[in-house]
């Protein structure tokens, strides 16, 4: 069995893998907090931790893993005593918080479907389960804020899992924590006391004092509060907080847990107090993954995770991260529209290592869609429709799974899967090779292959219309102008063509 080799922010370093239990990982992934639709720099996160999943499991590992949905707790700008997110909108709205968490919930989970991400436990998402989830969502039975798991039998649907349906594991996790010294109550919350963990900030690399200056403002809402970087683990329904909608009772009053409490539940529920990775993006170093660890090492004695792993953001031309509140993101809707399939999209973030930041760009994605419509007219072109398997070129296959296997080494990998396509070899072992590697990069090759086949336009057989916009798009393209080939795309579009840029140029098929 091949080890796995992943960056461990601990240690700042490439190690290789020995997992707790022999030939077997356990893996937490954070997971979106639902109140706002996902943008491509979560997707581009999703996509790595899927191939990630992926790996592990075509490596031979059998996997455990578990991704959160965040539906009560995370307040914006991370802040102890920010305002809910998820609540926010509710109110925003005026609509139950569960109702919004759902609807988000389930257009995150169409687009993974679309983006052809698997379901924690490695099964397709299928629109069935989707509604089945929804069904079974937390419920408020009694109209008093307070809700209850809604299938306490099933809070694990597929390795999804929400913060509302385990508020009870939490409240289990924040009494260990408090009966071993390292928690405080006030008049307005209970806290971790940071200065009881001598390696608070070794994940995030700052020193106590640059935390405490981050988070000072917060002494001010609460002057009970002993340091400054001490962080909520259950907060009061009072003062700010007393009319907020989601609540529980608890040994500490009337309240709700803070947003680092629930991965802390769920992974150890699922996962065990000690696991084998906990996944993130970069900006859950510094305060969420931080406090992740302290309560860990408060409940069990030690952080948690052997491995964090952390992503680094999408970022516009100029260097800044994709954000909401910078206004610089892009939608899935936003990418189709544009005449972009949203495993164009997987494919460009397979572009780059997860470890740097991946600067977005039209232009780039646009390259990113020719290089994989070019991969797929390559099968095309040697597929035939008896096609039933052939034999495993190993010496691609072993080349491939070094890359992935390699700190998740997709570029690599996706150069050995061009190598291959237009190799000399036997057609039949080029595309079972191919099946093989897309097992891990989950392109969906061949079915792409299928459709582009069936679809397919000769150019000498369409009109002189269509033949005309398609020499206008390409002189458009050749001198850079996007807008222009936009426009002439949409309109073929509209007469029942759709283009694909291929490294060799244009081709059409029929919608």
């Amino acid at each position: 069995m091949k080890k796995l080799k992943l960056k461990n922010t601990l240690t700042r370093k490439v190690e290789s893998l020995d997992p707790i239990e022999e030939e077997k990982i356990k893996m937490y992934n954070c997971g979106p907090t639902v109140y706002w639709n996902v943008h491509a720099g979560n997707l581009r996160a999703d996509v790595v931790w899927d191939v990630l999943a992926r790996t592990i499991r075509y490596l031979g590992y059998d996997l455990d893993r578990i991704m959160n949905f965040t539906d009560v707790g995370h307040m914006f700008h991370d802040e102890d005593f920010g305002e809910d997110k998820v609540e926010s909108r509710a109110r925003a709205e005026d609509k139950d918080p569960i109702d919004i968490a759902n609807s988000y919930i389930e257009q995150i989970l169409g687009e993974f479907k679309k983006m052809n991400i698997l379901n924690p436990d490695g099964t397709e998402i299928t629109a069935e389960q989707i509604n089945t989830y929804i069904a079974q969502s937390p419920k408020d039975t009694n109209g008093d804020g307070v809700y209850k798991p809604g299938n306490s039998d099933n809070k694990n649907f597929h390795g999804w899992t929400r913060a509302v349906d385990h508020v009870e594991e939490m409240i289990e996790i924040v009494r260990k924590i408090m009966n071993k010294g390292f928690a405080y109550e006030t008049g307005q919350a209970v806290y971790f006391d940071v200065t009881k963990y001598p390696d608070y900030t070794t994940l995030s690399g700052q020193s106590l004092n640059e935390k405490a200056e981050a988070v000072r403002d917060e002494v001010q809402v609460d002057s009970q509060k002993k340091h400054p970087a001490d962080f909520v683990l259950w907060m009061k329904r009072t003062g700010k907080y007393a009319d907020h909608i989601m609540h529980w009772n608890s040994p500490w009053g009337d309240g709700f847990p803070g947003w680092h409490i629930e991965c802390t539940a769920m992974a150890s529920t699922y996962l065990d107090e000690r696991f084998d990775i906990h996944t993130g993006g970069v900006d859950h170093i510094g305060v969420h993954h931080t406090n992740e660890r302290a309560q860990n090492f408060g409940a069990f004695g030690h952080d948690g995770a052997n491995f964090w792993v952390h992503n680094e953001m999408l970022v516009d031309k100029e260097g800044e991260k994709a954000s909401k509140s910078k206004k610089n993101v892009y939608f899935l809707e936003d990418i189709e529209a544009k005449g972009f399939s949203p495993l164009d999209l997987r494919y460009y973030f397979l572009t780059a290592s997860y470890t740097k930041p991946m600067a977005f760009s039209w232009e780039g994605l646009d390259g990113a869609k020719a290089s994989r419509a070019s991969i797929i007219k390559s099968l095309a072109d040697i597929y035939v429709e008896d096609y039933d398997g052939g034999d495993m070129l190993e010496a691609y296959v072993e080349e491939f799974s070094d890359a992935v296997a390699d700190n998740i080494n997709t570029p690599t990998a996706l150069a050995v899967l061009h190598k291959l396509v237009v190799s000399s070899e036997d057609p039949s072992d080029i595309l079972r090779t191919a099946e093989e590697i897309d097992r891990v990069l989950g392109l969906d090759l061949i079915k792409s292959v299928k459709d582009y086949k069936s679809n397919q336009v000769e150019i000498d057989d369409l009109s002189d219309e269509v033949q005309g916009l398609l020499n206008d798009r390409l002189q458009a393209r050749n001198e850079k102008n996007f807008d222009k080939s936009d426009e002439i795309r949409d309109k073929l579009s509209t007469i029942g063509y759709e283009v694909i840029d291929t490294e060799e140029g244009q081709t059409v098929k029929k919608l």
